[in-house]
Protein backbone atom coordinates (compact mmCIF):
# COMPACT_ATOMS: atom_id res chain seq x y z
CA UNK A 1 0.00 0.00 0.00
CA UNK A 2 1.63 2.73 -1.51
CA UNK A 3 0.53 6.59 1.08
CA UNK A 4 0.52 9.29 -1.57
CA UNK A 5 0.67 12.28 0.55
CA UNK A 6 -1.19 15.37 -1.25
CA UNK A 7 0.44 18.95 -0.35
CA UNK A 8 -1.86 20.87 1.31
CA UNK A 9 -2.66 23.82 -0.84
CA UNK A 10 -2.55 27.13 0.85
CA UNK A 11 -5.54 29.11 0.63
CA UNK A 12 -4.76 32.63 -0.83
CA UNK A 13 -6.12 35.06 1.42
CA UNK A 14 -8.14 37.53 0.30
CA UNK A 15 -6.41 41.19 -0.63
CA UNK A 16 -8.48 42.72 1.75
CA UNK A 17 -6.86 40.98 4.86
CA UNK A 18 -3.42 42.47 4.41
CA UNK A 19 -4.81 45.76 4.02
CA UNK A 20 -7.12 44.85 7.81
CA UNK A 21 -3.56 44.30 9.78
CA UNK A 22 -2.30 47.42 8.10
CA UNK A 23 -5.35 49.17 9.07
CA UNK A 24 -5.46 47.55 13.14
CA UNK A 25 -1.48 48.22 13.23
CA UNK A 26 -1.70 51.67 12.44
CA UNK A 27 -5.10 51.80 14.95
CA UNK A 28 -2.56 50.46 17.81
CA UNK A 29 0.01 52.75 16.89
CA UNK A 30 -2.31 56.03 17.07
CA UNK A 31 -3.36 54.90 20.40
CA UNK A 32 -0.66 53.80 21.83
CA UNK A 33 1.05 57.31 20.88
CA UNK A 34 -1.98 58.88 22.34
CA UNK A 35 -1.89 57.24 25.61
CA UNK A 36 2.17 57.97 25.93
CA UNK A 37 1.10 61.49 24.92
CA UNK A 38 -1.74 61.63 27.89
CA UNK A 39 0.60 60.12 30.74
CA UNK A 40 3.30 62.73 29.85
CA UNK A 41 0.78 65.41 30.46
CA UNK A 42 -0.77 63.73 33.54
CA UNK A 43 2.84 63.42 34.80
CA UNK A 44 3.38 67.40 34.02
CA UNK A 45 0.30 68.32 35.47
CA UNK A 46 0.95 66.63 38.53
CA UNK A 47 4.29 68.36 38.67
CA UNK A 48 2.71 72.07 38.17
CA UNK A 49 0.00 70.34 41.25
CA UNK A 50 2.37 69.56 43.82
CA UNK A 51 4.23 73.35 42.94
CA UNK A 52 1.38 74.98 43.41
CA UNK A 53 0.97 73.58 46.82
CA UNK A 54 4.07 74.53 47.93
CA UNK A 55 3.22 78.10 46.54
CA UNK A 56 -0.03 78.36 48.37
CA UNK A 57 1.15 76.39 51.80
CA UNK A 58 4.31 79.54 51.69
CA UNK A 59 1.31 81.67 50.87
CA UNK A 60 -1.09 80.46 53.85
CA UNK A 61 1.94 80.98 56.11
CA UNK A 62 2.83 84.53 55.05
CA UNK A 63 -0.90 85.20 55.15
CA UNK A 64 -0.93 83.63 59.04
CA UNK A 65 2.36 85.67 59.99
CA UNK A 66 0.80 88.70 58.93
CA UNK A 67 -2.56 88.19 60.46
CA UNK A 68 -0.68 87.88 63.46
CA UNK A 69 1.46 91.10 62.97
CA UNK A 70 -2.30 93.03 62.17
CA UNK A 71 -3.40 91.93 65.54
CA UNK A 72 -0.45 92.88 67.38
CA UNK A 73 -0.74 96.21 65.44
CA UNK A 74 -4.26 97.10 66.62
CA UNK A 75 -3.60 96.44 69.96
CA UNK A 76 -3.46 98.52 73.06
CA UNK A 77 0.07 96.86 73.41
CA UNK A 78 1.22 98.43 70.73
CA UNK A 79 -0.27 101.59 70.36
CA UNK A 80 1.62 102.63 74.11
CA UNK A 81 4.83 101.37 72.68
CA UNK A 82 4.71 103.20 69.57
CA UNK A 83 3.59 106.27 71.54
CA UNK A 84 6.27 105.98 73.94
CA UNK A 85 8.97 105.82 71.23
CA UNK A 86 7.69 108.26 69.13
CA UNK A 87 5.94 110.88 71.77
CA UNK A 88 8.77 110.21 73.97
CA UNK A 89 5.92 109.42 76.40
CA UNK A 90 5.78 107.68 79.75
CA UNK A 91 4.10 106.30 82.56
CA UNK A 92 3.96 108.08 85.75
CA UNK A 93 6.38 105.43 87.64
CA UNK A 94 8.75 105.54 85.41
CA UNK A 95 12.12 107.21 85.22
CA UNK A 96 13.30 108.38 81.63
CA UNK A 97 17.50 108.18 80.85
CA UNK A 98 18.58 110.17 78.82
CA UNK A 99 22.14 109.10 77.35
CA UNK A 100 24.81 112.02 77.15
CA UNK A 101 26.85 111.85 74.11
CA UNK A 102 30.28 110.06 74.80
CA UNK A 103 32.04 112.20 71.71
CA UNK A 104 31.17 115.60 72.62
CA UNK A 105 33.59 115.48 76.36
CA UNK A 106 35.88 112.64 75.49
CA UNK A 107 39.86 113.21 76.41
CA UNK A 108 40.51 113.29 73.26
CA UNK A 109 38.64 116.07 72.06
CA UNK A 110 39.84 117.94 75.27
CA UNK A 111 43.64 117.46 74.40
CA UNK A 112 42.80 118.82 70.78
CA UNK A 113 41.44 121.79 72.60
CA UNK A 114 44.40 122.27 74.86
CA UNK A 115 47.15 121.94 71.95
CA UNK A 116 45.31 124.20 70.22
CA UNK A 117 46.63 126.70 72.06
CA UNK A 118 46.30 127.31 75.86
CA UNK A 119 45.97 130.61 75.91
CA UNK A 120 43.07 131.26 73.46
CA UNK A 121 40.04 131.27 74.07
CA UNK A 122 37.66 128.18 74.24
CA UNK A 123 35.34 129.59 71.76
CA UNK A 124 37.86 130.29 69.45
CA UNK A 125 38.25 127.20 67.35
CA UNK A 126 34.03 127.25 67.23
CA UNK A 127 34.30 130.60 65.75
CA UNK A 128 36.91 129.85 63.11
CA UNK A 129 35.07 126.43 62.37
CA UNK A 130 31.74 128.93 62.03
CA UNK A 131 33.96 131.24 59.41
CA UNK A 132 34.89 128.49 57.51
CA UNK A 133 31.51 127.07 57.06
CA UNK A 134 29.93 129.95 56.42
CA UNK A 135 32.64 130.31 53.45
CA UNK A 136 31.78 127.18 52.63
CA UNK A 137 27.99 128.08 52.00
CA UNK A 138 29.28 131.51 50.25
CA UNK A 139 31.53 129.77 47.92
CA UNK A 140 28.32 127.31 46.92
CA UNK A 141 26.23 129.96 46.39
CA UNK A 142 28.38 132.42 44.97
CA UNK A 143 31.03 130.88 42.75
CA UNK A 144 31.91 133.92 40.71
CA UNK A 145 33.30 135.87 43.53
CA UNK A 146 36.64 134.60 42.45
CA UNK A 147 36.22 136.01 39.17
CA UNK A 148 38.58 137.89 37.25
Amino acid sequence: MSAVIKPRRLKKLPASTPALWLVIGLAVTFFLVRYGQEVLLEHDINARIAEQQRANAALNDENARLEAHLKYVQSDKYVEQRAREDLNLRRADEEVLIPIDAGASSPVSDSASQAAGEGAAPGAADAAQEKANWEGWFQLFAPFDKSP
